[in-house]
């Protein structure tokens, strides 16, 4: 009697538990569960068990999750996982209980597994303990783009642009490959802002970033430097074939006015290219390289592309203009 009344005492305990509690056999099975209390009050975890992972999610997501039970079983030793489930991922769970995830196109979750050595039979099992921290992972998400994303235009800011720059690099030192710089510089933006104010100049600069995204890849990143210069950095790309992707965005901006309450500004850009080399050692160094190359550019008389070179000569900016702005009737 005193055995019954402790058993249920522990059950009532065990399902008070915030979080889910589940025991897995190393084939994936579910043996037990407990708790949830602060989840949704619709799912219920009993219903799993003596089903498998696969059972209730897709093949891949189930032997990913088996993948860390593995893991625990062999080393013995309690793991902290991260892991996400997309609405395909779920196979058992009903429609109503989906639309009320934080985030139904993807939930994430944080588990602790534990290893338990079961006297009573051969079978290897682990605690699973398991919590939704979607909205605390959407949070992080979008912290991390706010403070990697230039508030103006939303392209990377120059320090996440450097960040990623530096990855490039990295990875191009294990698995080389080609890889180039542009650097792009709006003409003529000090008198923009003089002749019709900076709220226009924002635009202009908004303006030529859309462009300059629109001619790059899913794999390439575009980052706003400061003011009105842009850096490019194209992967798989040799300077021959940057140079191409730099006309197509001089000649772009070329063609699209921006047009801004009745006003109509010609804005044009001057670009510098450079390719990765064995002579550049740095990030900087290829940045300089794209930089000078954009600075030969507006000596040369602005809206052009010029493609580094050894004999590319140190020059000093004539500031005379031709900016083109209009007010459209």
């Amino acid at each position: 009697m005193i055995y019954k009344e402790r058993e249920d005492w522990l059950n009532v305990i065990l399902n008070s538990l915030p979080d889910h509690v589940f025991i897995l056999d190393q084939q994936g099975r579910y043996i037990e569960s407990f708790g949830g209390t602060n989840h949704s009050k619709s799912f219920n975890a009993a219903s799993y068990t003596n089903l498998y992972l696969d059972d209730v999610l897709s093949s891949s997501k189930a032997s990913e999750l088996l993948s860390y039970i593995d893991d625990v079983i062999a080393s013995n030793e309690p793991k902290v996982i991260k892991y996400s489930i997309a609405l395909q991922d779920h196979l058992l769970m009903p429609i109503e209980e989906l639309e009320s995830l934080e985030n139904p196109e993807e939930s994430w979750f944080e588990a602790i597994i534990k290893p338990v050595n079961n006297a009573t039979s051969n079978s290897n099992l682990v605690i699973w303990s398991v919590r939704d921290i979607t909205k605390t992972h959407l949070l992080e998400v979008r912290l991390k783009q706010l403070s990697e994303t230039d508030e103006l235009t939303g392209v990377l800011n120059r320090r996440a642009f450097q960040i990623n720059l530096d990855k490039a690099l990295s990875k191009h030192s294990t698995q080389p490959k080609t890889l180039s710089c542009i650097m792009i510089d709006i003409d003529h933006f000090k008198e923009i802002n003089d002749q019709v104010g900076h709220f226009s100049g924002d635009q202009v600069i908004n303006h030529v970033a859309k462009i300059c995204q629109k001619a790059i890849r899913g794999s390439d990143f575009i980052g706003r430097l400061g003011g009105e210069e842009f850096a490019v950095i194209l992967s798989n790309t040799s300077a021959i074939q940057a140079y191409d992707v730099a006309e197509r965005i001089r000649q772009a901006i070329e063609n699209a006015p921006c047009c801004i309450d009745g006003i109509e500004i010609n804005a044009t850009v001057s670009i510098g290219v450079a390719e990765y080399d064995k002579q550049i050692s740095t990030t900087k160094e290829l940045m300089i390289r794209a930089d000078k190359a954009m600075y030969y550019s507006k000596h040369a008389g602005r809206n052009q592309v010029t493609l580094h070179h050894d004999g590319i000569p140190d020059v000093k900016i004539q500031h005379s203009s031709n900016l083109k702005i209009q007010r459209v009737s």
